[in-house]
């Protein structure tokens, strides 16, 4: 059976720095009619970085959900670049930390029901220490956890993060 939806029409509600929302009306393969709600979402880079036998992890507060959220370093991409080079500059503006070696493990959709974003999911092994570069509206606390209290902190839900989760399940299918 055909599962692809046919768009017949559209309609942007918003448009904002790194999201838009639009309502489609669409086409089902069952003949019926439907309306998706899309959020269209820039893409963003994620990366699980080893630091000598520990992984570098962020402590942030995200407003959406009023909570200091541990997580792997990440951010968006801009427009048009490359995800690796997002992810290098993302990684060395929040953490300070250069990047000795860099693997890419894949891509992951974080939330399919209602956006299009891709987060870019890499390992990088961190070098040499330096300087945060951060965001005027960004504040992070850099940690550092070895895999075990990672594995913990995700059982106990500390870490609920869905980005964080999936880079750690790419990293040790990758090992």
């Amino acid at each position: 059976m055909e599962l692809k939806e046919k768009k017949l029409s559209g309609q942007k509600i918003y448009k904002g720095k790194i999201l838009d929302l639009e309502v489609d009306e669409v086409l089902c393969p069952n003949g019926h009619k439907s309306k998706r709600e899309v959020v269209r979402h820039c893409p963003g880079a994620c990366i699980i970085a080893k630091l000598g036998d520990k992984f570098i992890v962020e402590e942030q507060y995200r407003y959406a959900y009023d909570e200091v959220i541990l997580e792997f370093p990440a951010g968006k991409l801009e427009p048009g670049e490359d995800p690796l080079v997002g992810a290098r500059r993302e990684f060395e503006e929040e953490t300070g930390y250069k990047i000795a070696k860099e693997q890419y493990l894949g891509d992951i959709y974080p939330s399919v029901g209602y956006t299009d974003e891709v987060i870019s999911i890499y390992h990088f092994e961190a070098g040499e220490p330096g300087e945060q570069h951060l965001d005027s509206n960004e504040a992070i606390n850099i940690k550092t956890m070895s895999l075990e209290e990672i594995e913990d902190a995700i059982k106990k839900g500390r870490i609920k993060d869905a980005k964080t989760i999936a880079a750690l399940c790419y990293y040790k299918l990758n090992k």
